[in-house]
């Protein structure tokens, strides 16, 4: 076999070699810093990344790869996108980690499979049920999904209809552990029977469950700064929140206790 391999790449042109040798290389380049086990711990805990992979999913030998690793003594740091595969599919993991004291901690990764992308650092932590944040509540239905109901008093408020003291209520959803989630929200309106939404969009979302073992600790935050007309920020955190939606033609803002 040894031999028949040797054969093969003899008979190769020299470009060709090149690019096999590179395809080979890159992964193993990837790996090599030990930060590789991290990830791929964050990738088989994830219930929707093994759905998709298999529950042998690893970093593949072949492909290509692309980052750097810095390391010195027992700090580090490491970004990297690379291959990822398993008996069922192949996908891309892209992910920034940090080493201090000569462990390598995950601070971002996501999983691109064909049209999806999933956030493995919030698909892998522990869902949690309970309180999320004043009137606020958070269930997961499994570790890759996320819902919410929300309600508050608005606090401050230029909205031409909307007064101060008002109540607003909302929801949000984040399926299958991904980087964003849907918000709407409705709020009463002076001299009008029925709330009205004041916003519903999608924006960038991301958990951190700070303690497995609790659910009022939970920071949730929100963002939608970038949408063409209202906009929306909501951030939530040892049982408070905070809900702001604000326009800028015309020029309006609301901020919600929650």
């Amino acid at each position: 076999m040894t031999g028949g391999l040797r054969s093969i790449f003899i008979g190769l042109p020299p470009v060709v070699l090149l690019a096999v040798i590179g395809l080979l290389g890159m992964p193993f380049c990837a790996t090599c810093g030990g930060h590789d086990e991290a990830v791929t711990e964050l990738v088989v805990k994830c219930k929707r990344a093994t759905e998709l992979l298999g529950d042998d999913a690893h970093p593949a030998r072949i492909g290509v790869a692309c980052g750097s690793t810095e390391s010195s003594g027992g700090n580090g740091n490491a970004s990297w996108t690379l291959p990822y595969t398993g008996a069922r599919d192949r996908g891309t993991v892209s992910f920034d980690a940090i080493k201090r004291g000569g462990v390598w901690r995950v601070d971002r990764a996501t999983l691109e499979v064909g049209d999806e992308i999933i956030d493995l650092v919030a698909c892998s932590s522990r869902g949690s049920t309970g309180p999320a944040a004043g009137g606020a509540r958070l269930s997961q239905t499994n570790a890759d999904a996320a819902q919410a109901t929300f309600s508050g008093k608005v606090l401050r408020s230029t909205h031409a209809t909307v007064a101060v003291g008002a109540e607003c209520t909302g929801t949000l959803e984040r399926e299958r552990g991904g980087p964003t989630a849907h918000v709407r929200v409705t709020c009463q309106v002076a001299n009008a029977a029925e709330a009205a939404v004041a916003y519903d969009g999608r924006g960038a979302f991301t958990l951190d469950v700070r303690d497995a073992a609790r659910s009022d600790d939970d920071h949730i935050e929100y963002s939608d700064s970038a949408a063409p007309e209202i906009k929306c920020r909501l951030s939530a955190a040892d049982g408070k929140g905070t809900l702001t939606l604000w326009s800028t033609a015309p020029t309006w803002e609301l901020v919600v206790e929650l």
